[in-house]
């Protein structure tokens, strides 16, 4: 490694070709830590260089990349990683993020990233112990649920200290909306990465660390923790919300600015008798203990023990917001035990808990409006609040078990062109992403994030205070909207690249100052770890030049301006917000206002959103230039 970077970084990287059954271990390049920082930016810059446009997502030499990040186990809340490839549910950039320990172990065990190439001609695992590495079969563990796998692979490791990432059924199976989960639990759910992994013949990767990570300014890296420890304990978001309630705070906060997803879209706010029945508090009633990742001083995380009559004993990880309405109102219903129970199902199997219970919404609202018949979902009764059919749809899901298992694997775009042209007014997604609770319709500017994000429908792209200020974004001109927008694009593009949580660092954040402090204090951190003196202006560089990056990449997979949509109903369909009555729209005229400021702000040409030569010369980024012209994507002469 380059005596400039003195620690922060674990220093290696791990190369593994599973069709040659080749293991090789590199030095970290400075060269891609500076400019791209870590995490998401590792995968973005990775992706780019080794995927081959012209190959199916799930081609055997397409990768798979495991990424952690600078600040990974050196900072509060630090126990994230980025998996990414090219998502076999959209067909473009890809990945996703979990907590957990994973990351730090990885750190520890001496490695900033793995890649994984090629498919192994049986299922096998990663075992990683420090420099030891070795492809090891999974035959015995093939077939079985995530939990179960993670049981088994610690007593074929003989240490119950390994940290894990594995596939379920789902993933073996191909599933579209298969996740990757973390160790026990946690799930880097969104895009697919699970069925990459299955695709691979890859069950896990299993992995246990003793080095030390190496600190180049301890007295100055040991203030700079203390300092942003500090801040968290500190800010009432953090050390009551965030701890006492978790993420679930978020249905009565949502609900309250009419952006809610109720029945796949329809309404945008819960009653108080529906709220009851799912929200932070109904889930408290089962409610063990909050569980963090790693550093993490709030627990969001609820550990819950249930007893019930219809589900049995449910016990370990409860749902998370986002996977909690999307199993619950987004498909109609309103039952906290429910969603406990389709929750630990989708872990098990190795799920996306948001985006295959979004799919099944939108079949509900089919069938519901009579577009779709019972015959076409297998005999089941698709009506709002069928707990029981959705728990028959992930459950076959799983392992593709007949017509309805089949049917609902496939990705949101393959169920639009099967359900047929009619369908499309009714499915929320952007780019074959579906979109998470947050109606553009009630918060216009804010949910652009939905039409940009290089992953498709993405609410952690931009992910601000949950107090509502980013609904005073549509009082402002649309240029000075963007502009707001486009700041917290990069604050949380930098949260993504130093691999730190999403939620401590922006949504558990009370006002817009204590975010400017803990970025400031992230800064401060990666500098005393590094040995480095970069500049504020450095690191929105890195943010920048990753989402170019990522646009980059997309642009060779054939996107352009009218893949940066929302869905029509958004400009269309009023949306009610509240009892009285009261709806909201997103204007067209506006929108497209906006994104012509987006790509102004950003340097992407207004017509073909492919990144402009003059912004990819600032950002040092020649090569993707010169590849982008060899495609014929830009011109020569073009500035």
């Amino acid at each position: 490694m380059s005596k400039q970077i003195k620690g922060g970084y674990a220093g290696k990287t791990l190369w593994v070709d599973l069709s040659k059954n080749k293991i090789l271990i590199k030095d970290l390049d400075p060269e891609l830590a500076v400019n791209y920082i870590g995490g998401r930016g590792f995968v973005a810059k990775l992706l780019f260089d080794l995927v081959d446009p012209e190959k199916d997502p799930l081609d055997p030499q397409n990768p798979l990349v495991f990424a952690t990040g600078p600040l990974s186990g050196i900072a509060p809340a630090s126990g994230r990683f980025t998996v990414g490839a090219r998502s076999p549910a959209t067909g473009i950039h890809g990945d996703s993020n979990s907590g957990g320990d994973f990351a730090m172990e990885l750190k520890h065990a001496g490695y900033d990233f793995i890649v994984v190439t090629g498919r192994a001609e049986e299922p096998v695992y990663i075992s990683i112990q420090d420099e030891n590495v070795e492809i090891k079969s999974a035959k015995d563990l093939w077939g079985l649920t995530t939990h179960e796998t993670f049981d088994r692979l610690r007593e074929k490791e003989g240490d119950r200290n390994i940290k894990a990432v594995t596939i379920g059924p789902a993933g073996e199976n191909l599933v579209a909306t298969a996740a990757v989960i973390e160790t026990e639990s946690r799930a880097a759910a969104r895009a697919g990465m699970g069925a990459v992994m299955g695709s691979k013949n890859l069950k896990a990767i299993s992995v246990r660390g003793t080095k030390d990570i190496k600190i180049a300014n301890y007295e100055a890296w040991k203030e700079a923790f203390e300092e942003l420890l500090q801040v968290f304990l500190d800010d009432p978001m953090t050390s009551q919300v965030g701890r006492l309630l978790g993420s679930n705070f978020l249905h009565r906060v949502h609900s309250s600015h009419g952006t809610l997803i109720v029945e796949n879209g329809h309404r945008g706010y819960a009653t108080e008798e529906e709220l009851e029945k799912v929200s932070a508090e109904s889930i408290l009633k089962y409610h063990v203990k909050g569980r963090s990742c790693y550093l993490c001083p709030i627990a969001c995380t609820r550990s819950v023990y249930m007893e019930s009559e219809k589900y049995g004993v449910i016990k370990g990880r409860g749902p998370e917001y986002y996977s909690m309405q999307s199993l619950t109102y987004r498909a109609g219903g309103w039952d906290t035990e429910a969603g406990i129970y389709l929750n630990k199902l989708c872990d098990a199997y190795g799920i996306d808990a948001t985006t295959l219970p979004s799919n099944i919404a939108f079949a509900i609202d089919l069938y519901e409006n009579g577009i779709i018949t019972k015959e076409q979902v297998g005999g089941l009764e698709l009506t709002w609040g069928n707990f029981d059919a959705m728990e028959e749809i992930i459950k076959s899901v799983a392992y593709r078990k007949g017509k309805i298992g089949e049917l609902f694997a496939k990705s949101t775009k393959e169920l639009i062109k099967e359900f047929g042209p009619e369908s499309e007014w009714y499915a929320l997604e952007v780019k074959g992403l579906t979109m998470p609770s947050n109606d553009p319709r009630a918060g216009n500017v804010y949910n652009m994030r939905y039409a940009i994000a290089t992953r498709g429908a993405d609410h952690l792209r931009v992910s601000v205070l949950s107090s509502g200020r980013s609904l005073k974004w549509d009082e402002l001109p649309e240029y000075e909207a963007m502009e707001v927008f486009v700041r917290f694009e990069t604050y949380v593009t930098l949260v993504n690249l130093f691999n730190v949580c999403n939620w401590a660092y922006s949504s558990y954040t009370s006002t817009p100052e204590i975010a400017e402090i803990k970025e400031k204090g992230m800064f401060k951190v990666y500098n005393a770890a590094t040995g480095l003196n970069l500049t504020p202006e450095d690191f929105a560089k890195a943010a920048h030049r990753t989402i170019i990056t990522e646009r980059a990449e997309n642009v060779r997979y054939g996107l352009r301006r009218e893949h940066d949509y929302l869905p029509r109903r958004v400009f269309e369909e009023p949306l009610p917000v509240n009892e009285k009555g009261d709806t909201k729209i997103f204007p067209r005229e506006k929108f497209e206002k906006l994104l012509d400021a987006y790509y102004a702000l950003r340097g992407l040409d207004p017509k073909t959103t492919v990144p402009k030569p003059s912004v990819l010369r600032e950002l040092g980024l020649s090569k993707i230039e010169e590849d982008l012209k060899l495609r014929g994507l830009i011109k020569e002469g073009e500035q």
